[in-house]
């Protein structure tokens, strides 16, 4: 069943959302209830394995641009990612990222020489398949029914891999990013000092990225990492970045959407200067507003 809206969903969940929209992020609404809306048969798979099998025959071609996996390749490729052959999380992590890289070997269409199957089209970005679901379920191995089961904010897929695991939390609670670390190190296992079993490392063999976001700040480590590793994210791409104008009544900003550094003042509407164009919105009389 849907979420209700929640602070969490309203101020950083669906802006994230929002952002990957940009750049041509599908987006998928999670559900606890059904797995089939969020195309898998048990909320235990990972893998949205449908999609994955149409995003290898896409992105694997032929000299003459032209897919050329059959099923059973393609389910020999699925398996393997389903399998890394490594029990402990850090090792399956590390295989799986080497089969992202290098792909699976399969025998070729000609002479029957091994030959890689990619899982991600690096140089053909426009051939990925990239989405976002939120309020992912996933059982762990304990679950029963519609108890104990985890629930991640965010998963961020590609060729739907889920390479991405985000969780949110709101800005107004007392430490939003280290809460939002500590609920990543459960879901993947690794709190120190924990005995026992409490998160799903199936999700996390894939995981490339792991964000905790608390609306004006983020910070983002990788599997395994403890919370001084996880680094602050700097970068708003796609969107425009912003500086506040002092001696500013009206509470405009100046954009950067250039390169260069900021000049010292904008006036009127737009004035360039070393390459770099700001733009004072809603300024329509002319002044003069010093950089803050």
């Amino acid at each position: 069943m849907p979420h209700p809206a929640s602070v969490e969903s309203t101020q950083i969940e669906r802006p994230f959302i929002c952002q990957l929209q940009q750049p041509g992020w599908d987006t998928l609404e999670g559900d606890t209830g059904v797995p089939y809306l969020t195309e898998r048969r048990t909320f235990r798979q990972v893998l949205l394995v449908e999609r994955l099998r149409e995003a290898l025959r896409r992105v694997n071609l032929d000299e003459a641009g032209h897919p050329w996996l059959d099923d059973a390749r393609i389910t020999r490729a699925v398996g393997r990612l389903e399998r890394p052959g490594e029990p402990k999380l850090m090792a399956a992590n590390r295989e799986v990222t080497r089969l992202l890289i290098k792909g699976t070997q399969v025998r070729g269409p000609d002479d029957g020489k091994a030959v890689p199957v990619h899982c991600i089209d690096y140089d053909h970005p426009q051939r990925n398949d990239f989405l976002v679901v939120n309020q992912f379920r996933v059982d762990p191995p304990w679950a029963s029914e519609n108890v104990d089961y985890l629930v991640p904010d965010l998963v961020l897929f590609v060729n739907p891999i889920p390479l991405v695991v985000v969780e949110c939390k709101r800005p107004d609670v007392e430490h939003p990013l280290t809460d939002a670390i500590t609920q990543l190190l459960r879901y993947s296992n690794r709190r120190e000092g924990m005995t026992e079993v409490e998160g799903v490392e199936r999700l996390f063999r894939y995981t490339q990225l792991m964000v905790a976001p608390g609306f004006e700040e983020a910070r983002l480590g990788t599997v395994g990492a403890s919370y001084e590793h996880y680094l602050a994210w700097k970068d708003v791409y796609p969107v425009p970045k912003t500086c506040r104008v002092s001696g500013n009544p009206t509470g405009l900003w100046i954009t950067r959407s250039g390169g260069g550094g900021w000049p010292t003042e904008a006036r009127a509407m737009t004035c360039r200067q070393s390459g770099c164009e700001v733009t004072v919105a809603g300024d329509g009389v002319g002044t003069t507003y010093a950089r803050s």
